[in-house]
């Protein structure tokens, strides 16, 4: 592993493959990178580009002075994302950035669409749209509602008996909000991503 000075002050590691136990990570790559290969205890809040509200996300999840790594696909990428990151002022809270390597210890499972469209009530669905989406109507009848931004600290409400399935409007929010499920349940979860609009 290869350790350099960033600008901003925090380390820059090069070809992660650990972070410390218990170290939270921000993993900002697209969902499907993330799910193949990422480190324990990280949150994907994407930020493939301007479209994704990463900041906004990034500054609802992650509590003020709550201490995170940021890991990124590339030294290229990190200009960009870091200057969203200043933009809510917690780059004073980072304590590092990473590069990945690729042999990493999680992955994510793969929902199958078909079974769960025939079998929904085998499943535990997380809604983690904001409190008026889910007013305005929703989605699964039997679902149970958690914004994103309440999902850390409310987990412990979700029944683990059957697999979780998460999902939002349009398949951004799921990513984060399966991955924080990972890190709190030690038993399958899926993120339904872009397949909710099957069903909206």
């Amino acid at each position: 592993m290869n350790v350099q000075k960033a600008k901003w002050g925090v380390d820059l590691k090069l070809n992660v493959e650990e972070a410390g136990k218990g170290a939270l990570i921000v993993d900002v790559r697209d969902e499907t990178e993330f799910k193949k290969a990422h480190l324990p205890n990280s949150i994907n809040i994407m930020a493939r580009g301007e479209a994704d509200k990463f900041e906004t996300w990034l500054g609802a999840i992650v509590e003020p002075e709550e201490p995170f790594y940021l890991a990124v696909k590339s030294v290229g990428d990190i200009e960009g994302i870091m200057d969203r990151v200043v933009k809510i002022g917690y780059e004073k809270q980072m304590k590092g950035l990473l590069t990945l390597s690729g042999d990493l210890p999680e992955s994510s499972d793969d929902l199958e669409l078909s079974d769960f469209k025939e079998h929904p009530s085998n499943y535990t669905i997380v809604d983690i749209r904001n409190k008026s989406e889910v007013e305005a109507g929703k989605i699964f009848e039997n679902s149970i509602a958690i914004p994103l931004n309440e999902l850390r600290d409310r987990a412990g409400e979700i029944p683990t008996g059957k697999p979780l399935v998460v999902h939002c409007a349009g398949g951004y929010r799921s990513a984060a909000g399966a991955s924080i499920l990972e890190n709190k349940f030690d038993q399958k979860i899926y993120d339904l991503s872009e397949a909710i609009k099957e069903f909206s």
